[in-house]
């Protein structure tokens, strides 16, 4: 039976084992999807993300988004973000915490995709059809990557898709309300991403494509439809100000120059959305395959055939006009879905004549072993794919760097500017990067390598850190600048986490080498502001430490001026490091420099002038036990400290 002759059959399949095979991908779907759903969190990886959460704060707090060049942005995704963040969201917490709920909405979008691809299948050839587009469409890791994040790409699929689908059953079946939820399906897409527009036109007018029986309510369905999308568009380009995106400041002039649909650039952009699926070889037999479908074309809903394939076009040469965008893959996400049909179109060629085969060799009881056979090969077919999926979504559930970066910093260091790369130029903004710290650590105002200036100069302009690559590090050891910095933490590459591979650097170097040892911990050095100094003056010193393993309770740090009786003449206590969050028991790297506290010793007002030891020492902050050297000392020698007459006595 054909499909055109299908019209009259309810609107969903009635077939089990298809509905079966679609709850099987489905389940696939959110293993892939929903695996590492948090990916890089606390850490906001992907920059739009905060984006959307930035306007949609700024929108609850000042009644607008311009802060952040949002007004002109089509308002859905701003809007999803809206609603959580101000009804949901607990109050004074950052708007970051919203992600995780935000993601999981948005992949249960990108599933919905699979489900309408399956729908869409059914309708236009075979339930194979629609089984074996969505299951090229699932396991695409073009898909499974930006089925992570936040970001409209899978609204505007999942409404673009799913308006397809109601006009086309609107049209077969005769049902108006379908076709006018089309047209609300489309301006819904729209208002994710505007580029919906190109396919809005088919939508609105394919009642026309109805049996010529309806074709006078056809035509009034197209009328209602073409006033209601009307009404849309006088909103979004005459009062929302959607024709003022191109104040933007960062948004490109050349994407507001409108040129002739370029055959090439829609060549361009159609062969990178087929690659993402199957070489493109592949594709080629794909083709050769669908085109047996010419033989059986009886057997296919030419309404929903052409539909497809005039909404791919339309997308295509829409997007050609725009010479940036044609270049973001990330444009084509409906295209995408529509290839992904074209694909499992292909392949119901072979269903076709494999059927016709056994036929014409009177094997009609092995028919129901075709649609199986060729559903298990297109599973061998998609094998790498899915292990490349899977290995990404297994990567987007690891813990990423950056987030121990932030820890690191925030409890370990003092407050201060440091440089980077593009990899941490806001792990530590808290708008866009999601930092929570206690600490601020701003960063140089430009993405920056260490050797563009003398590190004089980035000391002068304020700079005391710098993240650079850790395999560039390894690579060339110069470009840590030995003697003139201090390398403090190396994150090196790891298959454990994600994120890159750091070395964190101290541009200020250390003054005194040591060498001393109390129990598992090393006095690597010590800065020490002067040791000539008068009664009632003051001394900063910081010590440089390294542990061979973590002690197992916290430790605090004496440091003793002695005179030449060992009597202490003045004394500073305190924790090791600069927040006591850090503390001694948490010392578990190695390799890392623990880059001690500022220590100010205050020299007693009547402290007599003579030659003073500054001695330091460790002792347990629960039982006072101090840690002692190899010889069973329980301290070591800091510095000389010479105390000498005021000029005024």
């Amino acid at each position: 039976m054909s499909a055109e002759a299908d019209s009259s059959k309810s609107i969903f399949p009635r077939e089990k084992w298809f509905w079966l095979g679609l709850l099987l991908l489905l389940l696939l779907a959110g293993w892939l999807y929903l695996r590492g759903y948090n990916v890089s969190l606390p850490f906001i990886e992907h920059v739009d993300e905060p984006q959307h959460l930035l306007a949609a704060q700024h929108l609850i707090d000042d009644g607008t988004s311009r802060a952040v060049y949002h007004d002109a942005a089509p308002p859905g995704m701003k809007t999803l973000n809206y609603l959580l963040l101000k009804h949901i969201k607990p109050p004074d917490s950052p708007p970051g915490m919203m992600l995780p709920a935000l993601r999981l909405v948005t992949i249960a979008a990108w599933v919905l995709v699979a489900l309408i691809i399956a729908l869409l299948g059914r309708l236009v050839a075979h339930p194979l059809t629609g089984l074996m587009a969505a299951a090229i469409w699932i396991v695409n890791p073009w898909v499974v990557e930006r089925a992570h994040f936040a970001l409209p790409d899978a609204y505007l699929t999942v409404f673009t898709l799913l308006a397809i689908w109601l006009a086309l059953l609107g049209s077969l079946r005769g049902r108006q309300n379908f076709s006018t939820a089309a047209v609300y399906s489309i301006m819904l897409a729209i208002v994710f991403k505007t580029q919906a527009l190109f396919v809005a036109p088919l939508v609105v007018l394919l009642p026309l494509a109805s049996p010529a029986r309806v074709r006078a309510e056809a035509a009034k369905q197209v009328f209602w439809n073409c006033v209601r999308f009307g009404f849309f568009l006088f909103w979004l380009l005459l009062i929302y100000p959607t024709l003022d995106a191109h104040k933007i400041p960062f948004w490109p002039q050349t994407e507001n120059q409108l040129n002739l649909p370029s055959p090439h650039n829609m060549l361009l952009s159609l062969a990178e959305v087929l690659a993402t699926f199957q070489p493109l070889p592949v594709w080629l037999g794909v083709a050769l395959a669908g085109g047996l479908l010419m033989r059986y074309r009886r057997r296919l809903n030419r309404t929903g055939l052409f539909l497809l394939i005039a909404a791919a076009l339309a997308w295509l040469a829409g997007m050609s006009m725009f010479p940036i965008q044609t270049n973001h893959l990330r444009q084509f996400f409906a295209v995408g879905a529509l290839s992904a049909l074209g694909f499992g179109l292909g392949l119901t060629g072979l269903l076709y004549a494999g059927e016709e085969i056994l036929a014409r060799l009177d094997r009609q009881s092995l028919r129901p072993l075709v649609p199986g056979a060729l559903f298990v090969l297109l599973g061998l077919a998609l094998l790498p794919s899915y292990r490349e999926s899977d290995a990404l979504a297994q990567d987007f559930s690891l813990p990423d760097r950056r987030n121990e970066l932030t820890r690191y910093f925030d409890t370990s260091l003092e407050p201060g500017m440091y440089i980077a790369n593009y990899d941490n130029h806001k792990t530590f903004n808290r708008a866009w990067g999601g930092y929570m710290g206690l600490r601020d650590f701003p960063t140089y105002p430009q993405n920056a390598l260490l050797s563009e200036r003398p590190i004089d100069e980035w000391r002068a302009l304020g700079v005391d850190y710098a993240i650079l690559p850790h395999h560039l590090a390894l690579q060339d050891p110069s470009a840590t600048y030995p003697g003139e910095t201090i390398a403090l933490k190396t994150y090196p590459a790891s298959s454990q986490y994600r994120g890159p591979d750091m070395v964190v650097l101290r541009l200020h170097p250390m003054q005194n080498e040591h060498g001393g040892k109390l129990g598992s911990l090393q006095l690597l050095g010590y800065d020490i502001s002067s040791t000539i100094a008068q009664a009632g003056d003051d001394i900063v010193f910081r010590h440089y430490w390294a542990a061979e393993s973590a002690p197992a309770n916290a430790l605090h740090v004496f440091n003793h001026l002695l005179n030449d009786q060992g009597e202490i003449a003045a004394q500073v206590d305190g924790i090791p490091l600069f927040d006591s969050r850090r503390d001694s028991s948490s010392w578990d790297d190695p390799d890392e420099i623990l880059l001690g506290r500022n220590f100010i010793l205050r020299l007693p007002a009547d402290l007599p002038p003579a030659t003073y030891t500054l001695v330091t020492g460790l002792y347990d902050a629960q039982t006072g036990a101090r840690q002692k050297s190899a010889d069973d000392t329980d301290h070591l020698l800091l510095a000389e400290i010479t105390v000498i007459v005021s000029p005024s006595q």
